[in-house]
């Protein structure tokens, strides 16, 4: 599957699906930036990418008060939520640690806050189109 492209999903299923079958696709370090408003589906689509990965999706939550939450499966994932710190307000999380590990899939929830971009990543932005359908453009730099 190329990643990379426009989505349409109708349901969090079909957001969940999608990023499964994103996760399938991942064999070494990816870094995902992850943007959209409250309950667009960040998360959902976290739990997709956890399951691609052979993490049982129950395990994964939002790390929304942890700040990172750590999974074993066919690659380590490193679930990221910056949505109560302040833009660049990173320091001292060991997140440039966490990029350069060579067999990890990272997702960071409310990326725009991590107040610069690491290379090689994966842009995720989730759009509501309505109450159930949503657009996921995925880009990769």
């Amino acid at each position: 599957m190329k990643i990379t492209g426009e989505y349409i999903t109708r349901s969090d299923d079909e957001t969940f699906d999608l990023g499964e079958r994103i996760g399938e696709t991942i064999d070494k370090r990816t870094v995902f930036l992850l943007h959209g408003d409250l309950g667009a589906g960040k998360t959902v689509f976290s739990k997709g990418v956890a399951a691609g990965l052979g993490i049982d999706p129950v395990d994964v939550t939002s790390p929304t008060f942890t700040l990172i939450n750590e999974y074993e499966g066919r690659l380590r994932l490193y679930h990221i939520d910056l949505y109560r710190l302040e833009t660049g307000a990173t320091d001292g999380l060991g997140l440039e640690e966490i990029f350069e590990k060579p067999r990890a899939a990272v997702l960071i929830e409310w990326a725009e806050r991590l107040g610069y971009v690491p290379d090689d990543v994966v842009d995720v932005t989730i759009e509501y189109i309505d109450e159930e359908t949503r657009r996921i453009t995925v880009t990769a730099s």
